[in-house]
């Protein structure tokens, strides 16, 4: 476990993905829950940053994909949690699947996936939208980022600037891009989203992939967002 900054942690058990771990005045919140293979580690390590898994009030899940929500169902066992999401991505939360163009890369990729990383679906999500407000968090901002899904969200601090984006953006191999093509449902409005998210000031970016980007984060959204505006969509 990492400490960003007061209050805000960076969980790596998952490996190649991150969750983060927010202190709010009514308690923590975690935002996404890692792979399924990973789950027990991440309890692991939230008890080695001194915190407890009975201490969660409420988990966010920025997105439906395996590697952000499948660790939920092993966390619910140990405890009652209050899961949260977009309305839009809750049905494959729940397993079942969304209408979508069928591609053939895709597809092979979802079937490894379910071998390799067996998510077991959650039964009760709350539905969070727009500008609406998590209970534990009431200083974080709500913003709804789709493309890379439906109902991909983000989280932001107006305070100090600090950004959670899910896979709105991905910083693998710490360079700042749109997450690639082939992962979202719709390129054309992942880059809007990113638009969007250059407009606001950020000093802190906190993505789903690669290292946190701990100051002048902004500047680097607006570089991908101008690079966004060149390219065709696809």
């Amino acid at each position: 476990m990492q400490r960003l900054r007061k209050g805000l942690y960076l969980l790596e058990s998952g490996g190649f993905v991150n969750a983060y771990l927010i202190e709010g005045p009514r308690g923590l919140t975690l935002v996404d829950t890692g792979h399924p293979r990973a789950a027990e580690k991440l309890v692991e390590e939230i008890a080695l940053g001194g915190f407890s898994l009975k201490e969660i009030d409420q988990i966010l899940v920025t997105h439906s994909h395996f590697d952000h929500a499948g660790g939920a169902s092993y966390l619910l066992t140990k405890n009652r949690i209050k899961v949260f999401a977009h309305p839009d991505d809750i049905p494959a939360i729940q397993g079942k699947p969304l209408a979508r163009p069928f591609n053939v890369s895709r597809w092979v990729s979802a079937l490894v996936q379910r071998w390799w990383f067996p998510y077991r679906p959650l039964e009760v999500v709350v539905p969070l939208r727009q500008s609406e407000t998590l209970r534990a968090l009431p200083q974080w901002q709500v913003l709804h980022t789709p493309g890379h899904t439906p109902g991909s969200l983000s989280l932001y601090q107006p305070t100090d600037y600090t950004l959670i984006c899910g896979d709105a953006l991905s910083n693998r191999g710490e360079k700042l891009a749109l997450s690639p093509g082939e992962y979202n449902d719709d390129n054309a409005l992942a880059a809007k989203s990113v638009r969007r998210l250059s407009e606001i000031p950020c000093e802190m970016l906190c993505c789903g992939h690669g290292p946190v980007i701990r100051t002048g984060a902004g500047q680097l959204i607006h570089k991908v967002a101008e690079s966004l505006k060149k390219e065709k969509p696809s």
